[in-house]
């Protein structure tokens, strides 16, 4: 597999964190994401908004 041309999105490992916990969990509020990528309020949501700007 050519890992470059993966989505640049997904090299962030939080992202990775987020995408991977959506993905097994059916339903996750914001708390839930931040306590279990021990993240704080503007770091979570930074990259949240990265996110749903590009419509992932």
């Amino acid at each position: 597999m050519n890992f470059e041309k993966l989505n640049p999105l997904f090299h962030d490992k939080v992202r990775l964190g987020i995408l991977s916990i959506l993905l097994v969990e059916d339903e996750v509020d914001f708390s839930y994401l931040k306590e279990k990528l021990n993240l704080t309020d503007g770091n979570l949501a930074s990259h949240l908004r990265v996110l749903e700007q590009n419509k992932i």
